[in-house]
Protein backbone atom coordinates (compact mmCIF):
# COMPACT_ATOMS: atom_id res chain seq x y z
CA UNK A 1 0.00 0.00 0.00
CA UNK A 2 3.04 2.44 0.60
CA UNK A 3 3.71 1.96 -2.90
CA UNK A 4 0.55 2.61 -4.27
CA UNK A 5 0.16 5.89 -1.70
CA UNK A 6 3.25 7.37 -3.59
CA UNK A 7 2.14 6.35 -7.24
CA UNK A 8 -1.10 8.46 -6.25
CA UNK A 9 1.70 11.26 -4.42
CA UNK A 10 3.43 10.99 -7.71
CA UNK A 11 0.66 11.57 -10.30
CA UNK A 12 -1.08 14.11 -8.87
CA UNK A 13 2.28 16.10 -8.37
CA UNK A 14 3.12 15.11 -12.41
CA UNK A 15 -0.17 16.79 -13.27
CA UNK A 16 -0.11 20.27 -10.66
CA UNK A 17 3.61 20.66 -12.14
CA UNK A 18 2.47 20.50 -15.91
CA UNK A 19 -0.07 22.69 -14.63
CA UNK A 20 2.96 24.88 -13.26
CA UNK A 21 5.07 24.98 -16.04
CA UNK A 22 2.30 25.89 -18.61
CA UNK A 23 1.23 29.23 -16.32
CA UNK A 24 5.08 30.28 -14.81
CA UNK A 25 7.44 28.50 -16.89
CA UNK A 26 10.08 25.75 -15.37
CA UNK A 27 10.00 26.94 -12.15
CA UNK A 28 5.98 26.80 -11.66
CA UNK A 29 7.04 22.90 -12.70
CA UNK A 30 9.26 22.62 -10.11
CA UNK A 31 7.10 24.43 -7.69
CA UNK A 32 3.87 22.27 -9.02
CA UNK A 33 5.69 19.05 -8.64
CA UNK A 34 6.47 19.79 -5.32
CA UNK A 35 3.61 21.52 -3.89
CA UNK A 36 1.07 18.53 -5.71
CA UNK A 37 2.85 15.66 -4.01
CA UNK A 38 2.75 17.12 -1.00
CA UNK A 39 -0.97 18.00 -1.07
CA UNK A 40 -1.22 14.50 -2.84
CA UNK A 41 0.68 12.76 -0.17
CA UNK A 42 -1.32 14.91 3.11
CA UNK A 43 -4.79 14.22 1.99
CA UNK A 44 -4.37 10.27 1.11
CA UNK A 45 -2.74 10.01 4.51
CA UNK A 46 -5.89 12.20 6.09
CA UNK A 47 -9.01 10.40 4.51
CA UNK A 48 -7.00 7.38 5.00
CA UNK A 49 -7.57 5.41 1.62
CA UNK A 50 -5.36 1.99 1.06
CA UNK A 51 -5.16 1.21 4.99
Amino acid sequence: MKLLKSLVSFVVGTIVGTLGNKLIGPFGAVLGFVAGGVAAWWVVARIGIFE
